[in-house]
């Protein structure tokens, strides 16, 4: 039985909230059992800062199912996934450098490595599934191409990349001797009898892929702040170097409960609890991506992996932006911005990501169905 908790201490009454990835169920009990026993037991001091032997054993051992062994060794525990990101664009960008970034991907991609002097390549994703054509990737890489980021399953557009695809990715990465980031947080959450494949499995992929595996979301936790960075061996002591002063641990108590949440993957209870999750989202993914492409004006695919939704709502002739606010204004639906996961900023209306937006689909599907209703009433009342 899955439990509900949800609070947004910013979110006016009535407003229906589907901007933030932040999931309305609780953290599993065996989860929070965990978290009270440790403050009990005393784990309330400092931790080593590359994370506890138990739960970097864990991590090692939950990640193996993906086909690549590591060494606990090779783990950093992070305050979630954003401070793992910027631990290795810190430590691996130079002015200049090259990053590549699919088009539509996760924000922070797109606005870091600009801060580090590094220069953002967008490489477009198709619709209206939104996968690659790795030609459009080869197109993009010089001679001062330095990294590719990789979201799988994306966030926003829900894209599963299929092994081809990663086959394709790693050929060019290992011709062109670059590096990549695999974001992995969404990786328990693929449908349509899909599977996740990790690119470090690939042959050549581990010894030049930097992984981020969290907690946040897997276990609805986001508010505990707990993930972690898979380093190839190689790049390990210089990340720690780099990033020693840099405060980014979680606590030990939370580190603990970490350790029994990726344990009980192992085990029939915690495989049962994710195939329940699993399958709420797949309800919500289910109804809403229909419900809203039903919408005259509104294209929505149906997404392969992660929780978010990406309607395009380019044919009201809005800004984005405006949509967004007067959405929130008059029919209390609050949902992200779709282009600021995207190129929009670097390649303007040539981004895919241009005219979508991003609801997460947080809450149960009675209220996802209000959302809908309130949605489709907003776009009828924009002027034509």
């Amino acid at each position: 039985m899955i439990e509900r908790s949800y609070k947004h201490y910013s979110v006016k009454p009535g407003t229906i909230y589907l901007r933030g990835g932040d999931p309305n169920f609780a953290t599993p009990a065996h989860i929070r059992d965990a978290a009270i026993k440790a403050i009990i037991e005393g784990y309330t001091h400092y931790a080593p800062s590359e994370g506890i032997p138990e739960l970097r054993d864990a991590i090692a051992n939950y990640y193996s199912k993906y086909g690549v062994k590591y060494d606990p060794d090779q783990i950093m525990v992070t305050a979630g996934g954003s401070p793992a990101l910027h631990m290795i664009n810190v430590s691996m960008l130079e002015p200049g450098d090259e990053v590549l970034v699919f088009d539509p991907s996760f924000s922070r991609y797109f606005s870091e490595p600009p801060t580090l002097g590094a220069v953002v390549k967008p490489v477009p994703l198709l619709k209206p599934g939104f996968h690659l054509d790795p030609e459009d990737l080869k197109a993009n890489i010089s001679e001062k191409s330095k990294m590719i980021v990789l979201c799988n399953p994306n966030n926003p557009t829900g894209t599963v990349y299929s092994k081809s695809e990663l086959k394709a990715i790693a050929d060019i990465a290992i011709d062109n001797d670059l590096i990549v980031v695999s974001d992995e947080f969404y990786s328990e959450f693929t449908y349509d009898d899909i599977k996740h494949v990790a690119i470090s499995s690939l042959d050549g992929m581990s010894e030049r892929t930097f992984v981020l595996v969290g907690g946040t979301k897997m276990f609805n936790f986001t508010g505990w702040r707990l993930a972690s960075l898979i380093l190839p061996k190689e790049y390990y002591k210089i990340v720690e170097k780099k990033t020693r002063f840099i405060g980014v641990r979680p606590a030990t108590f939370v580190q603990r409960a970490g350790a029994e949440a990726f344990n009980a993957m192992s085990t029939k209870y915690g495989k049962e609890v994710m195939k329940e999750h699993r399958e709420e989202y797949d309800r919500r993914r289910s109804f809403f991506c229909k419900r809203i492409d039903e919408i005259d004006g509104i294209n929505c695919h149906t997404f392969e992996g992660a929780f978010y939704a990406y309607p395009d709502v380019s044919s009201f002739g809005l800004p984005v932006s405006s949509f967004v606010d007067e959405l929130e204004r008059e029919e209390g639906v609050l949902v992200g911005n779709g282009e600021g996961h995207g190129g929009v900023s670097v390649i303007g209306e040539k981004s895919p990501a241009y005219g979508h937006i991003r609801p997460a689909l947080v809450q149960d599907v009675d209220v996802l169905e209000e959302a809908a209703t309130r949605i489709e009433r907003f776009t009828r009342n924009i002027p034509k």
